[in-house]
């Protein structure tokens, strides 16, 4: 992939101390104007288009110093299938990419992204500083848009051309998975993406995996996106051992947030079946933050010091008196998707049409 990258400076990394720094990417132009944030190997800037200065983006730089022997090369890759995987107005999407090599082995890999003002946890923790909450049409109409995103993942399918194989080599967190495979993968399907001929689908849920306010953004329309798929990967995985338990759990431990993850992710026993229901769980949680400022077991520990892991693996959590003054009918959603036994919990699509139903019986 043909990729051209201007630095007026130094390294990327130190943008925020150079005077209008800039990064050409695939022949367009942007201006860095600062940091966002940043973790691990990843930074996230604010940029703007040269030749469109109002239009803002987001640029996410991970560093891989291994090249394409690094772990975080490999997950990059796949963050990037992910953007172009799922088509939806409710999921992210990426503009551009690019993958630069250095002379040591070693490359960066730059995405450029939408840019959202504010995320569903914003909105949620403006409303708790000032004693305020969420109005129930909001919640709802919220929770349908979001639902609406993970219906596509849950529900996608895999689909085999002749000219690429972009989900082939996709594997789950208990397979080796190969780096040069990966990498090839990438770009050919970024390459032939648009010249295929299908030949045939199969369905191949996918989850999020690190489902939370944060990671649900608002469009400028107030349209929930979902955003973050560094996460995003295979839904249905097939513990038979030890060893791939703690795989598993190790996977969640790095890439699920503690207070959103399903208690079959926090303890992974042998000899069963990961699903997409763990989704299912965590848009319990989201539900009851959007209720009432917290995460159910965020909540627990916070105003009686519990155990976090010990709370989720008991499924221990309580609904304030009154609800909040919210319908009861809304409460009942947050029980269903919080049910300990993953089969106990509705589908994406059962899951839909019941928020769907109670909008129409609230008249929001």
């Amino acid at each position: 992939m043909d990729v051209l990258l201007s630095i007026f400076g130094t390294c990327l990394p130190c943008f925020p101390t150079l005077s209008s720094p800039s990064i050409i990417i695939n022949n367009n132009k942007y201006r860095i104007i600062r940091l966002l944030g940043e973790g691990g190997f990843s930074y996230v800037y604010l940029v703007s288009s040269q030749s469109q200065p109002s239009s803002q983006y987001a640029l996410k730089k991970i560093r891989c110093p291994y090249g394409i022997q690094d772990e975080s090369f490999k997950n990059a890759v796949r963050e990037i299938k992910n953007y172009h995987r799922f088509k939806s107005p409710y999921i992210i999407s990426s503009i551009d990419e690019l993958i630069q090599s250095e002379t040591d082995g070693s490359k960066n890999i730059y995405i450029l992204l939408p840019f959202f003002q504010k995320s569903l946890q914003d909105i949620i923790n403006e409303l708790v500083l000032n004693n305020s909450k969420m109005e129930e049409s909001e919640i709802l109409r919220v929770f349908i848009g979001t639902c609406r995103g993970l219906k596509v993942m849950h529900n996608h399918k895999k689909t085999a051309t002749s000219t690429t194989r972009l989900d082939d080599d996709e594997q789950d967190v208990l397979l080796p998975t190969s780096e040069d495979d990966e990498y090839e993968d990438f770009t050919n399907s970024t390459d032939n993406n648009n010249n295929n001929n299908v030949q045939m689908q199969e369905l191949v849920p996918f989850a999020h995996h690190d489902l939370k306010p944060a990671n649900v953004m608002l469009s400028a329309e107030g349209l929930p996106v979902l955003c973050d798929l560094g996460s995003c990967s295979r839904a249905r995985i097939s513990v038979r051992n030890r060893q791939q338990a703690l795989t598993v759990q190790e996977f969640a431990q790095e890439h699920c947030t503690l207070p959103y993850r399903a208690p079959e992710l926090v303890d992974v026993a042998t000899n069963c079946e990961i699903t997409e229901k763990t989704d299912i769980w965590s848009l319990g949680c989201l539900l009851y933050c959007c209720c009432f400022g917290y995460s159910p077991f965020e909540k627990l520990e916070i105003e009686q010091g519990a155990n976090l892991n010990l709370a989720i693996l008991q499924g221990k959590y309580e609904i304030p008196k009154g609800n909040n003054g919210y319908d009861s009918k809304l409460i009942e959603l947050i029980k269903k998707c919080l049910q300990l036994n993953p089969d106990s919990r509705p589908d994406i699509d059962e899951l839909l049409n019941d928020v769907l139903e109670l909008t129409r019986q609230l008249g929001t």
